[in-house]
């Protein structure tokens, strides 16, 4: 596990978007917070993130701000309630809501697991 890793979190909803921040930020993550789309494209610009975990607000994006948010270096991780909505989102990970915490750490950690095998 990299605690080096760098989130960030874009979730419609207030509570759930604080509840992630703060639990990320006690797992000993580094963490942001974009309020909408684009907020997300801006951070993404201006700061290094390994994970976007997102419930699909980022979905009124361009063509080039989907590639940009999908490049290579850019883990997508998608909470929403349908599943097909994170296949048109492009998600690496789509985590259905309600979710357990564990299934959470392994959905941030899977990309760096990957890796170093």
């Amino acid at each position: 596990m990299l605690r080096s890793t760098k989130v960030l979190i874009n979730d419609e909803r207030s509570d759930a978007s604080d509840f992630l921040l703060k639990i990320i930020v006690n797992r000993g993550y580094q963490a942001g917070f974009a309020k909408d789309a684009t907020e997300i494209i801006a951070m993404l610009s201006n700061d290094q993130y390994d994970v976007v975990l997102s419930n699909g607000g980022y979905r009124e994006l361009n063509r080039d701000h989907h590639t940009r948010l999908k490049s290579p270096s850019v883990f997508i991780i998608v909470i929403t309630d349908s599943h097909n909505k994170a296949q048109d989102l492009n998600a690496d990970v789509y985590l259905p809501r309600p979710f357990l915490i564990s299934e959470l750490w392994r959905a941030i950690e899977t990309p760096f697991q990957l890796f170093m095998e």
